[in-house]
């Protein structure tokens, strides 16, 4: 009987593990809403993975007719480019053209992209960021050798791991809350309700939020250990997260810090997952600083 009940609550939490990141990365109205200027141009974004089309919208500084360069957002799991927005036409006030774009498969009802739920993974997002990555270093009026890449909890996740796949592509490396623990969560969750992943379904659904998770997406998950690969980056990297996440814990981050060559954490005192109340109105600013250090030029649109 004992032995029942115990297994009931890890059930339980496993369930309630899962549940709490992937609601996390719903879009969240905390999220400020880009202020619409005459110094942005916003238009349709695409590129292409095989046959899929990913679908999302470039941020362009008005005025600036050189090379710029660039900056390529990633949602989390289950948002959209919606998600990503804010940060995205901030730089591009600053002069730096911008691109959000929403996963094959992984974003919220209304994606801009193809693609089905069963078949996104993480290995999936990644090669989606490689096509938009090519996609935007192809383009006439960006300067390829300066393209910084960032992401937001599961894509900060996407992020790095894309990162260490192209060192030298990636001028410099932006996480904000990265989910280096959703591994952990899926080994955990796997372990408690399945016992192993040889007893995995073809999708585990989760009803109350609409979500389902394919099995390929637990598998390749179950197997990864971002922290033991993330060092091989040495490129320029900078964490941004908040000190009151339970969803993806502080001590990630600060044990991710220590994996990279040159990288910096800066903790937002009061700030939990997604951020809100003047928290992305702090990243902002901290993140306009870090381009600044880490862009050989950022070219300012002129004064109207």
């Amino acid at each position: 009987m004992t032995s029942i009940i115990l297994r009931t609550l890890k059930w339980v939490a496993a369930v309630l593990l899962v549940c709490g990141l992937s609601f996390s990365c719903q879009p969240i109205n905390t999220i400020p809403e880009p202020v619409v200027t005459g110094e942005v141009e916003v238009s349709d974004f695409s590129a292409t993975r095989g046959d899929m089309h990913i679908g999302g919208k470039a941020y362009m500084p008005k005025g600036l007719n050189v090379k710029k360069p660039a900056l390529i957002c990633c949602h989390g799991l289950f948002g959209s480019y919606k998600d990503m927005e804010a940060y995205a036409h901030a730089a591009a006030k600053i002069g730096i053209a911008s691109f959000c774009f929403d996963f094959c498969g992984g974003s919220a009802d209304g994606s801009l992209s193809d693609g089905e739920a069963l078949d996104n993974t993480i290995l999936t997002q990644i090669e989606d960021l490689a096509a938009v990555y090519d996609a935007v270093s192809g383009r006439n009026d960006i300067d390829r050798s300066q393209i910084i890449v960032m992401g937001a909890s599961q894509g900060g996740l996407v992020s790095a791991l894309f990162a260490v796949q192209n060192p030298s592509q990636v001028k410099a490396l932006g996480l904000l809350f990265p989910a280096f623990n959703l591994p952990d969560i899926v080994r955990t969750a796997t372990e408690v309700l399945f016992e192993n992943t040889d007893n995995l379904p073809e999708y585990v659904g989760i009803p109350s939020l609409g979500i389902t998770f394919g099995r390929k997406y637990i598998l390749y998950a179950y197997d990864l250990y971002p922290l033991d690969m993330i060092g091989a980056y040495e490129g320029p990297v900078f964490i941004l997260h908040g000190d009151k996440d339970l969803l993806v814990p502080l001590e990630y981050s600060e044990k991710a810090v220590k994996k990279y060559k040159d990288a910096n954490l800066v903790v937002l005192k009061g700030q939990d997952h997604m951020f809100k109340a003047g928290g992305p109105d702090k990243a902002i600013e901290l993140l306009e600083n870090w381009y600044r250090q880490n862009l050989d030029a950022i070219l300012s649109a002129p004064k109207k």
